[in-house]
Formats: C-alpha cells, structure tokens, sequence
C-alpha cells in the first residue's frame, strides 16, 4: 500500500522483446473482489499503469522484474507449493492485475497457462492488448473492468464479465454509479444499464480515513439495495492479507 495521493509515473502501453513481461510481484492470497471474491488465488501483479488514478493505494513500479512466460509460471508453482501446499483442484485462479496489465502482451502467457488454470484481467477497460485476439472467447478466461475514463475499448465491452466502480459519499448518479472518477470524468457505463446489474459489483473507495471510509460504505451499500447491485468489500484487507 502506498501513501494517497498516487504518484505513480504514468506508462504508455508496452510491449517487451522476446514476449517478455515486466512484473511488479507474484503472491498467493485469496482475492478480495469481483466474482471470485474469497477464492484462493496466484495473483501477478504487472508493473507500470497508463493512468495515475489519485485514490489507487497499490505500489505498481518498485522492484519491477522482466521474466519469459516459463519464468512467471514457475514462479506461480513455487507459490502454490508454498506453505499452504495442496493438492486441491480448485487451487486453480491466476489473476492478473497491475497497474494496468493490458500495457503489455499478454496472449503468450495466458495462452500456456489457460491449460491447467481459470484466469481473470483486472482491467482500466482503456487499452486493447491484439495478442488475446484468440482467446478472447476462452471459457476459463475473466475480465473485471473498473472504468475510470468515459470510454472503454470496444474489444474489452463485449467480454467484460463483471463491471466494478469505486464508490465515494457525495459522488454518486441517478443511476447509483460514481458522477466522478480520475481527473473529474464520468467513468463508462455499459448500457443499456439494467441489462448489466447483476455484473456491476459497488466498492467502497478506501481513503485511509475512517470517517469518510464508513460514509463511502454507507453509499455504496445504499446502491447496492436501491439498484440491485453486488456489495463489493475488498475481502483481503478486511482480514489483512496482501
């Protein structure tokens, strides 16, 4: 976690030579959001975002690495046999997040580990990486969109499987969604809207303050009843995991 507000350099998309990645971090945990909410999870956290949301309390570019697909998915086995090693099957969900990981080229990566593992994007919405062109339509491929600007890429609309905004008191619409997100905008909605409900999940914003904290809560909470939305509570720092 970092000290609000991000100060983060802001990075264009990027593709490496030799299918490289740039990697921020490899961690076992269990994920806090979205529709695997409390699932145990292999999360690979990619360095560098094209945006500097103001509110994102997550370190993206210190400790950076550049690994070959084979290294990144020895690194997720090596945190599998960590010391909650198991058998279990359902030990399964890669999630890649970042920063914004659609700056990079995914498609090789995820092409070799769609054969034994369910993966899921965490995604700006704002970039469109060609090398997933293929898998696109994979069943065990997920995309968690958190719109932060007025439009999202096309390629990413139509494979979207839940839809996550950030709620703060005070900036909320008609709708029950955020009126403002990064540098004033309104961010995309899918629409129309009630066609997509029951893949918007409401998250409180986290601002280190814990009156405006429980205000946020109330707010989104408050959308989720009127709109019939999914209460989304960032699991992992409630139990104080990573």
């Amino acid at each position: 976690m970092i000290t609000l507000p991000n100060v983060q350099p802001i990075e264009k998309s990027e593709p490496h030579p030799e299918g490289l990645l740039d990697v921020h971090s490899v961690f076992y945990t269990v994920q806090g959001e979205g529709p695997f909410a409390g699932r145990p999870a292999v999360f690979i956290r990619l360095a560098g975002c094209n945006l500097q949301c103001p509110l994102c309390d997550t370190d993206y570019t210190s400790g950076r690495r550049l690994l070959s697909k084979f290294q990144l998915i020895i690194e997720v086995l090596q945190q599998l046999r960590g010391p909650y090693q198991t058998n279990h099957p359902d030990r399964d969900l890669i999630v890649i997040t970042g920063g914004e990981p659609l700056r990079q080229r995914l498609g090789d990566f995820i092409g070799t580990a769609l054969a034994n593992f369910v993966v899921q994007i965490e995604t700006n919405g704002t970039l469109y990486d060609p090398s997933l062109s293929t898998l696109y339509d994979h069943p065990k491929l997920h995309f968690v969109c958190s719109p932060k600007t007025p439009k999202v890429a096309p390629e990413i609309v139509r494979r979207v499987d839940a839809w996550k905004y950030v709620i703060s008191a005070g900036q909320v619409e008609a709708d029950g969604l955020p009126s403002v997100t990064l540098n004033g905008c309104r961010p995309f909605r899918p629409l129309p809207l009630h066609q997509y409900h029951d893949k918007v999940y409401v998250q409180p914003c986290d601002e280190q303050d814990p009156v405006k904290n429980a205000a946020n809560t109330k707010a989104a909470v408050d959308s989720c009843l009127r709109f019939g939305y999914t209460l989304c509570l960032q699991l992992h720092k409630i139990v104080g995991l990573e």
